[in-house]
């Protein structure tokens, strides 16, 4: 049995955001949508003030509450607990996006290049272009499965990433953990902390909504926030998703009535061109 998880060791992570880059390009993502997001996380005070960078995305958790949520099936985990999508099935709801914890979905529902230009970029154009569909972190499943690793790793500089299966005892990332990385809740990412980080701060910056089991995550997100953390139930989730559903099929039959009415009037306006032209053709004739 393969599980495959991640381990970043913040000692080693610059804030570059190769990463973000890196996933971006090899996902073709839209503008505006970021699968790795990289945090900045200060504590102490001067003299001793401390500072280190967080970068996150889906933590591909054991039992993803994405996948219970969607309607079609579009959401599913393999056998190597990575969750994936099948961009086919998948109606653009939001179920995922609401029932997510740690904010790793996106609604892709912007049909644009980058810059604002008419055309794609070179490197916007080998890959496919989605629209009106939820992305997320997929580990770059395509990659593992050709033996090879995620963009994110291969493109960090300070060879902060390391991916692996964590069955295996042998494996870089196992042996990692085993020198004291900590997990983050039931999820397949691990994370090596300097020494004198609050034990809190990385939970409460990953997690969009903290768990009853993370109360000094919860303490530490409202410090951070000023205000109190907003808790989603059941029926809150599906009052969200229903809502960006509703809207997201509101938009696609606005998009579909616009072009039948570009595509009426473009008509419109060939035929009285030429009726203008008969006109014309009669009056040269008499």
């Amino acid at each position: 049995m393969t599980r495959q998880a991640m381990l970043i060791d913040l000692s080693r992570c610059a804030g570059c955001c190769g990463c973000v880059v890196a996933c971006q390009m090899q996902n073709n993502t839209r503008p505006g949508v970021t699968w790795v997001k990289v945090d900045c996380c200060e504590w102490g005070e001067y003299p001793q003030a401390r500072r280190t960078y967080l970068p996150h995305s889906c933590m591909q958790c054991d039992a993803p509450p994405c996948v219970a949520a969607c309607p079609t099936g579009a959401s599913y985990q393999n056998e190597e607990g990575i969750t994936l999508v099948n961009y086919e099935d998948c109606i653009c709801c939001g179920q995922c996006e609401a029932a997510c914890p740690y904010g790793a979905r996106h609604l892709n529902q912007t049909e644009a290049n980058w810059f604002d230009t008419e055309t794609p970029a070179p490197y916007e154009s080998y890959g496919v272009q989605r629209v009106d569909v939820a992305e997320k972190c997929i580990f770059c499943n395509e990659l593992l499965a050709e033996g090879r690793q995620p963009a994110c790793v291969i493109n960090c500089p300070g060879g902060a990433r390391v991916i692996g299966d964590i069955d295996d005892p042998e494996s870089a990332i196992a042996k990692k953990i085993a020198s004291g990385a900590k997990r983050v809740g039931e999820t397949g990412f691990y994370y090596l902390e300097p020494a004198d980080m609050p034990g809190s701060m990385v939970a409460s910056k990953v997690m969009t909504v903290v768990s009853a089991d993370e109360p000094e995550a919860e303490e530490h997100q409202k410090a951070q926030a000023g205000i109190s953390p907003v808790v989603v139930g059941a029926a809150g989730v599906a009052v969200v998703a229903g809502a960006v559903g509703i809207g997201v099929a509101a938009k696609r039959s606005s998009d579909k009535k616009k072009a039948a009415a570009a595509e009426a009037g473009a008509g419109a306006h060939a035929g009285a061109g030429a009726d203008k032209t008969a006109d014309k053709k009669d009056g040269g004739d008499r």
